[in-house]
């Protein structure tokens, strides 16, 4: 809102994409059911906002210009720029500080049945953190792992392959 971005719920997305930023980085579009579960809104959200971020050097003017066309990315940059924009989106909604201290506890704390095996404590931490930092469990494993509390390994097995496809 700041910044002149408008927000366009629109249905019938999620076969394509879950949100995007269109021609005009003035507004994101995103899937409108995705309104009704507010951790994975956020997540959409704020990874829109990085692309525009990213993409139209927002920072330097604070606002998107009137007359700027969105960049031509080749593959390798549209890759570049939507894993920036992903990390990007998970340290803003997840500040790393105060996420370790509370993925701290929480592994800490876990009831005995989390804490039978690592695996379990891992899910219970990015389960319960879903609540704490309004994220879905996998954005909150994936910032786990970007600040080194679990590895890749453990990210992929406890959450990325517990989706089912």
């Amino acid at each position: 809102e700041d910044c002149g971005i408008t927000v366009i719920p629109r249905r019938g997305l999620r076969p394509l994409v879950n949100g995007y930023a269109p021609t005009d980085p003035r507004y994101i579009v995103i899937e409108e059911t995705y309104a009704s579960y507010g951790p994975a809104y956020r997540g959409i959200l704020a990874e829109e906002f990085c692309h525009i971020l990213l993409e139209y050097d927002l920072l330097a003017t604070g606002k998107v210009p009137d007359n700027w066309q969105p960049h031509n990315l080749n593959f390798e940059q549209h890759q570049t720029i939507e894993r920036d924009a992903q990390y990007l989106a998970r340290a803003i909604l997840i500040a790393r500080d105060i996420f370790a201290e509370r993925w701290k506890e929480f592994f800490e704390k876990a009831p005995p049945a989390h804490k039978a095996t690592r695996e379990k404590n891992l899910i219970f931490c990015g389960e319960s953190l879903e609540a704490v930092f309004r994220c879905s469990p996998l954005t909150i494993a994936y910032r786990a792992r970007d600040v080194g509390l679990i590895s890749p390994d453990e990210c992929k097995k406890c959450f990325s392959d517990r989706i089912p496809m």
